[in-house]
């Protein structure tokens, strides 16, 4: 799977505080990459508070090297607090 996870998808998601409900209206938002980028917060979550081991956070920095467009994008996403 190629990036797709950009700023402009962090920007939507902060805008309506994860929950797209609250997008404005005519402002759409493609389901599945909804779903991977709150997915992949999940997993930084676990890391964070450490329910998870090394295996899984290399697992996790992989997954986000190849859904995030660039390092700005995957650091942005690690700054995000869920």
């Amino acid at each position: 799977m190629s990036a797709i996870i950009g700023h402009a998808e962090l920007d939507a998601y902060e805008a309506c505080n994860g929950d797209p409900g609250r997008l404005p209206h005519g402002q759409a938002f493609d389901t599945g990459v909804w779903e991977l980028l709150e997915a992949l917060l999940l997993d930084l979550h676990l890391l964070r508070h450490r329910y998870a081991d090394e295996a899984y956070a290399r697992h996790v920095e992989r997954r986000l090297v190849e859904l995030c467009t660039d390092s700005t994008v995957v650091e942005r996403m690690k700054a995000v607090r869920t």
